[in-house]
């Protein structure tokens, strides 16, 4: 469970949250929404830690988003997903999904079998030693998705991720995230899209300094 404490955001003169507190279930998926400029990023940003607010807390499964507990929190609970893919441009993707095994168990073998499985279910056909650079954007994207899959996570963190795609790597990458997680993970998708938050359980909607959150 997702848990934010009197969560406020500013930069400067400007108010981007002012202390909200909401909690979200475990097994659903969340689609943040706004005007452009709202903070949709901005809230994702710090119930994944990777920004810090104003004031206030979050805690996942009741353990603090913090500097002291965020390596623990991203080993062992959730993973992003970027408009950018964040990947490693000149490393070949079997390299890029090592990543997502680094604390599995295994020979380089089995690992690679398991990359592959991961790979072909998101109809990724390239080989393993392929760099990440040659790839399309879409496969990119996909590729990004088997890391975080091979990682097994509760939690994923999508920050507009079919944004710089086309509406069929659109769909498949929405597709793979909405379904390939598990009953039990959490999805909190940041999304300017109806195609994408159309399709998810919640509507988080960020206006006028606050969060409202209503059943899709």
């Amino acid at each position: 469970m997702i848990k934010a404490e009197k969560l406020s955001k500013s930069f400067d003169e400007k108010v981007i949250l002012k202390e909200s507190s909401f909690q979200l279930e475990s097994g659903k998926s969340y689609a943040i929404v706004g005007r452009s400029g709202a903070g949709k990023s901005t809230l994702l940003n710090m119930l994944s830690g990777l920004e810090k607010a104003t004031s206030g807390r979050v805690l996942i499964d009741d353990l603090e988003v913090n500097k002291q507990n965020i390596k623990r929190l991203r080993r062992e609970k959730f993973g992003y997903v970027f408009q950018n893919f964040a990947l490693i441009d000149n490393e070949s993707i079997e390299s890029n999904l090592a990543i997502g095994l680094a604390d599995a168990k295994g020979s380089r073998k089995e690992k690679q079998k398991l990359m592959r499985q991961v790979l072909d279910h998101l109809d990724v056909r390239a080989d393993l030693a392929q760099t990440a650079y040659s790839l399309s954007g879409g496969e990119q994207q996909r590729v990004a998705l088997a890391r975080i899959l091979l990682k097994k996570l509760q939690i994923i963190f999508a920050d507009e991720p079919t944004g710089s795609l086309d509406v069929g790597n659109g769909q498949l990458v929405l597709y793979s995230l909405l379904s390939d997680f598990g009953s039990d993970a959490t999805l909190l998708i940041a999304t300017h899209s109806p195609a994408v938050w159309q399709q998810c359980d919640y509507i988080i909607e960020l206006a006028k300094q606050e969060i409202q959150i209503y059943k899709n």
